[in-house]
């Protein structure tokens, strides 16, 4: 099974060569929340979570081939 981790903002930091897309592979079906602890982010750190144009929360289990978007709140001053 696998799905795709998008993030915008501040997250692309926890991403490889700062890209805005992972693909991660799970031996079986995880929540978004755990997905996040697989990939060693910061659950608190993500505002919004949206799977197929749908806003979700963290307890959402993506379907295999989903892409999870997640956005980061704004910062600035």
């Amino acid at each position: 099974m696998q799905v795709k981790v998008r993030v915008t903002g501040l997250l692309t930091e926890y991403f490889p060569a700062g890209k805005g897309v992972l693909p991660v592979s799970m031996d079986k079906p995880l929540t978004v929340k755990e997905i996040l602890q697989q990939i060693k982010v910061n659950h608190e750190l993500v505002m919004t979570v949206v799977v197929s144009g749908q806003r979700r929360d963290l307890s959402y289990v993506p379907q295999d081939g989903e892409e999870i978007v997640l956005i980061s709140p704004l910062a600035g001053g």
